[in-house]
């Protein structure tokens, strides 16, 4: 099964084109020997008779006079002589298969109607695919009538120009049975991409139904899918756009009455567990909207946009780079400042200092941010990009955050194609990656129509 394609269409024209060559060779190859062996029986009773035609000729013609009649009977391929004794007699027994015994059962037969009892002797009968052969026969004066010949060896040659044909036809029906495969499958093609851009893109135009019936079906089913999470998030945003309204209006009050606290610790420790709070619930808020998903993608410079970020964040710890010249990207500008800025801040956070490498590489944009921290212990890696989860130790509440900024990370990576993840770096430290495909599988859009 290793030897067969991966795609769909590719086993469909796989098979319709093998099954369609081994029954055209098939039924060449019946053709062919059912030609050679029509020929071979028509042939043979032509030539028999033939020969019993010319030995009836000479048989008729006085004595003296045979010699002349057969030296003007003689042909390139028909040669005749007279002889006083016969050639050794090879004829085909009862064993001899039949197309071999047709010309020598032929020419006893077209005999029989003349003299029954003529002998025949035979020097080489016919093999195929030549009828050649080499007959003597008595005739009544006691000397033997030879005949040496053979059909037309065009006869039994190749017919080209009917392997041509057949060749031509095979050709055409072999497109036929590709476009025939193309179009069947392109509906599903068109489906997996939009399945695979539905994360990415809710809002593009629904499938065409187009294709055979069950895929018409799939394609329905995806379409109706589709409007329903469509319409499950627009319930969910109008929900967190009023919550949103009514959580910032008593936020807004805790603030101005810490303001008029009398006591300034209090009012610092109430203004901070305050903006606490209006953090926690704008993170929350965007990783539940998905904005990141939501953004027009558009051109970004990768490599001034982590120079700026890096700038912005020069005073909480160590930044050193390792960024290309220039690297243009077609992304969400914001969701990936958002992502690095996380990543950054995670980082200075829990180390003091990160290390930013950006390059490409066969096709995918890696940025890396590493650390002299130490490290999360492997069951940890994957689960840190949970939203809310927190690992107990150095990486704790205690630490600030509200534990979104890494689900929002790879919230961005997915939604431009891509993937985020952790790995411990040999010698210590914390390595965070942001890998992205440099054509964003969102971009080239399913239209309807297509």
């Amino acid at each position: 099964m290793r030897f067969l394609p991966r795609s769909l269409f590719g086993r469909i024209a796989l098979l319709l084109i093998a099954g369609l060559v081994v029954a055209q060779g098939a039924g060449t190859a019946i053709h062919w020997q059912e030609r050679q062996r029509v020929l071979g029986q028509t042939l043979s009773r032509e030539i028999g008779q033939q020969i019993a035609a010319v030995y009836r000729a000479v048989q008729a013609q006085p004595v003296s006079q045979r010699a002349e009649l057969v030296h003007l009977l003689t042909t390139p391929r028909f040669a005749l002589s007279l002889q006083d004794h016969s050639v050794p007699d090879h004829s085909p027994g009862p064993g001899v298969p039949v197309p071999q015994q047709g010309l020598v059962a032929e020419l006893r037969k077209a005999l029989a109607t003349y003299d029954p009892v003529v002998p025949v002797q035979v020097a080489a009968w016919p093999q195929p695919p030549l009828l050649a052969f080499d007959i003597s026969l008595q005739l009544d004066d006691g000397q033997w009538l030879r005949v040496r010949g053979q059909a037309p060896e065009a006869i039994f040659a190749q017919a080209w120009h009917a392997l041509i044909n057949l060749g031509s036809m095979l050709l055409v029906v072999i497109v036929l049975v590709v476009v025939a495969a193309r179009s069947t499958v392109r509906p599903l093609t068109q489906l997996a991409a939009a399945a695979h851009s539905l994360s990415a893109d809710l809002n593009h135009p629904p499938l065409p139904e187009t294709g055979p019936l069950e895929v018409r079906e799939a394609i329905s089913a995806f379409n109706t899918m589709q409007q329903r999470i469509r319409s499950g998030i627009e319930e969910r945003e109008r929900f967190l756009a009023a919550v949103s309204h009514d959580l910032k209006t008593p936020v807004t009050r805790l603030q101005l009455r810490a303001e008029l606290l009398k006591d300034p610790q209090l009012s610092s420790d109430i203004r901070r567990d305050v903006n606490a709070m209006q953090q926690l619930i704008n993170d929350a808020l965007d990783f539940l909207r998905g904005r990141s998903v939501q953004e027009a993608i558009q051109p970004v410079d990768l490599v001034a946009l982590v120079e700026s970020i890096a700038d912005d964040s020069a005073g909480k710890g160590e930044i050193t780079l390792d960024l290309p010249d220039a690297l243009r990207f077609q992304g969400r500008p914001k969701a990936l400042q958002r992502a690095v800025q996380n990543l950054l801040e995670n980082a200075l956070k829990y180390a003091g200092n990160a290390h930013i490498a950006l390059y490409e590489n066969a096709g995918r944009v890696r940025l890396a941010v590493e650390d002299d921290g130490e490290g999360i212990e492997p069951e940890h890696l994957e689960r840190v990009f949970e939203p809310f989860y927190r690992i107990e130790g150095s990486r704790s509440r205690d630490t600030g955050g509200t534990g979104l900024g890494l689900a929002i990370v790879r919230q961005v990576a997915r939604s431009h194609g891509g993937e985020a993840w952790f790995e411990n770096r040999e010698g210590g430290g914390l390595r965070a990656v942001l890998e992205l495909p440099v054509i964003i599988p969102s971009q080239p859009m399913v239209k309807a129509g297509a």
